[in-house]
């Protein structure tokens, strides 16, 4: 359930959890190595001064000038008194010698082997040391040495209080703090939810806020406005085209109605009526079969589902078949070839000679009767050339740009008569596209156009 929980909360709770987290960690690993450093160090330092007592004794006991015997009551008054520590000295049978006022404990002289040993008793955190002593002038003498950790104690329980306070102030600071920056640095990303639920197909004017900082929000919001620019224009496109194929469908089937209503008034008892109507309804007919099949053929293009089947070719036998099918169809225009060099492909067959015969309807359409029209081919720099030119109209130089967009048509009265649609180039575009081709044009009204495709052979 918590888990759950904190899974659907929001971003600014999760980083805010996961910073506090973090924090939290570093800040008890720090308190932890802070309490347990001091603590070494306390005890290290009585471990220290538990044994430069032990030594100091030894050395006093060894002393034979020494003024005071070692049962006088004064012989242990010039030692440290406000360490909290306390000293006993025992003969051989364990019998009291002498003793710190203040000495209070029971440990007994199980074994010296000269280490400080820890030990807790009566509620008392005690360090101590028992030293055996084989003197010149009271023989056996057994030291102990007792320090009694209460101090060192007392300022550890006050640090771990401190630590403890300063951790959880820490913690509700990291809380409070991560909560406020977090949301501050997600600011962006409302703004970018904000302005994407205000986008809409009759809205795709509005555009994302870029901040001037160079970081992934700025990336982001970057990448859905070219995202939203390329559905403006797919959708613009979109729009665009489905109004010009309704324009192009409107002629032929109102043509088409007109001669039914034709037929249906007179021209079924008149021959002449009856045979240019049905004249007209065929050809209309065959017009809005090729204008369906063309769009059907970009819609499968759009939709990558136009089946495209590679393989190895010579394309100077496509050319030369291409050349060969348009002498016979066409007996009006001069169709030869300069240059066609044998060249190996890897491409669609049928779509490469598509291509070829769109570009050659196009030059026997806008080109007067006995213009030439030329089909070459050539290899350059490892990249293959196919070229389609013609001594036709040529195209205005401000319509170049646009000859490859679909419905576009640089004369329409004379396209229109020509059963022109404006979607032949869309398409060859569309083949030269998916084989990695270029198409250049080169024209000037009067003169001629040449379609140039730049294939590479390497691929």
């Amino acid at each position: 359930m918590k888990l759950s929980i904190i899974k659907n909360a929001k971003i600014s709770v999760k980083l805010t959890l996961i910073y506090a987290f973090m924090f939290s960690l570093v800040l008890l690993i720090l308190s932890t190595v802070t309490l347990y450093g001091t603590k070494y160090f306390l005890y290290k330092q009585a471990d220290k001064q538990v044994n430069d007592i032990s030594t100091v004794l030894t050395n006093k006991i060894n002393d034979e000038t020494g003024e005071l015997s070692l049962y006088n009551k004064d012989f242990l008054a010039d030692l440290p008194s406000k360490e909290n520590i306390s000293i006993r000295l025992l003969d051989n049978n364990n019998n009291i010698i002498n003793q710190s006022r203040d000495f209070n404990y029971n440990i007994k002289f199980n074994e010296t082997n000269d280490k400080t040993k820890h030990l807790e008793q009566k509620e008392k955190h005690l360090i101590y040391l028992n030293t055996k002593l084989d003197s010149k002038n009271y023989g056996v003498v057994y030291i102990q040495v007792v320090k009694d950790l209460e101090n060192e104690y007392s300022f550890i329980k006050i640090l771990f209080v401190f630590l403890a306070i300063a951790d959880f102030i820490g913690m509700v600071a990291s809380i409070v703090l991560g909560y406020i920056i977090s949301k501050k640095m997600l600011n962006p990303i409302d703004n970018i939810t904000k302005t994407a639920e205000n986008i809409s197909v009759n809205n795709l004017k509005e555009r994302i806020e870029v901040n001037d900082s160079d970081d992934e929000l700025k990336r982001l919001a970057s990448t859905l406005n070219n995202m939203i620019d390329r559905l403006q224009k797919a959708f613009d496109s979109q729009s665009q085209f489905v109004s010009d194929a309704s324009h192009e469908l409107r002629t032929p089937i109102a043509v088409i109605q007109g001669y039914a209503n034709l037929l249906d008034r007179w021209g079924k008892n008149d021959k002449e009526a009856l045979e240019k109507s049905i004249y007209g309804i065929k050809l209309e007919a065959e017009n809005m079969a090729n204008l369906v099949e063309k769009l059907l053929f970009l819609a499968k293009g759009d939709a990558l589902t136009q089946v495209v089947e590679k393989k190895k070719f010579h394309l100077n036998k496509l050319i030369d078949e291409v050349l060969e099918e348009t002498k016979l169809i066409d007996k009006k225009h001069n169709i030869f070839s300069e240059e066609n060099e044998d060249a190996d492909i890897y491409g669609d067959y049928k779509l490469i000679k598509q291509m070829l015969r769109i570009f050659i309807d196009n030059s026997i359409k806008f080109t007067p009767d006995e213009g030439t029209i030329t089909i070459n081919s050539m290899v350059k720099n490892k990249s293959l050339y196919i070229s389609v030119s013609d001594t036709g109209i040529g195209i205005p130089k401000d319509d170049i740009q646009n000859v490859f967009d679909r419905f576009y048509t640089v004369d329409k009265s004379r396209s229109k008569e020509k059963g022109g649609t404006g979607l032949g180039l869309s398409i060859a575009k569309w083949i030269a596209d998916v084989h990695g081709g270029i198409i250049e044009v080169v024209s000037e009204e009067g003169i001629g156009t040449s379609f140039i495709v730049k294939l590479d052979l390497s691929e």
